[in-house]
C-alpha cells in the first residue's frame, strides 16, 4: 500500500476545505497538509467537502469555489495551487468553458485540471480533453481511479514525488 493509500485510509482528516467565494466564510478552521493545494470546483457543497475530505487526508491543501468565476479569481488570487478538479455540470460557466478560460492564462497553461463529471457516456473524455483537460474521472468518486488519475500529474509537486496510488 502506497503512502498517500495509507493516509487516505487513516479515520483523522488533517482539515477542511474553504470557499473563497463564499460569503459564509470557511467551513472549519484549516490545518495545511505539507503537499500542493489542490482547487475543487463544484457548485455542490456536499461533493466539495467529500473530495476535500479525500484529497486532505491524502496530505493536498484544499480550496474550493463554486462556479468557474469564482475558480478563475482563486487561480488570479492564488500561486499555490498545483491541480485543479473541475466539475462540468455547473451554473453561469460550466466547466468546459472555466477550463478552456484556464487554459488562456499563460500561467495556467500546464498546470493539471482533472474534469470531474456525472456524465458518463462515449466521447465525454474526449470532450473535457479538448477543452482544457489533463485527465478525467467521472462521478461517484471512485478513490483507486481518483488517485490513479492524480498519481499521473503529482510527480511534477515535489512534496508528493515519492506517493503513489
Amino acid at each position: 500500500m502506497s503512502s498517500l493509500q495509507t493516509q487516505l485510509s487513516k479515520d483523522t482528516m488533517i482539515g477542511r476545505a474553504m470557499r473563497p467565494d463564499s460569503n459564509n466564510g470557511p467551513v472549519a478552521e484549516r490545518v495545511s497538509p505539507p503537499g500542493p493545494t489542490a482547487l475543487i470546483v463544484d457548485d455542490d457543497d456536499v461533493s466539495a467537502l467529500a473530495l476535500s475530505a479525500l484529497l486532505e487526508r491524502g496530505g493536498l491543501s484544499t480550496l474550493a469555489a463554486s462556479s468557474g468565476p469564482a475558480a478563475l479569481e482563486t487561480l488570479d488570487a492564488r500561486t499555490d495551487v498545483g491541480v485543479v478538479l473541475m466539475d462540468i455540470m455547473m451554473p453561469v460557466m460550466d466547466g468546459y468553458e472555466a477550463m478552456a478560460e484556464i487554459r488562456k492564462r499563460p500561467a495556467y497553461l500546464n498546470i493539471p485540471i482533472i474534469a470531474v463529471t456525472g456524465k458518463d457516456r462515449d466521447g465525454e473524455r474526449e470532450r473535457c480533453i479538448a477543452a482544457g483537460a489533463s485527465d478525467y474521472v467521472a462521478k461517484p468518486i471512485d478513490t483507486p481511479g481518483l488517485l490513479s488519475a492524480l498519481s499521473g500529474w503529482l510527480p511534477a509537486f515535489g512534496p508528493m514525488q515519492g506517493l503513489r496510488a
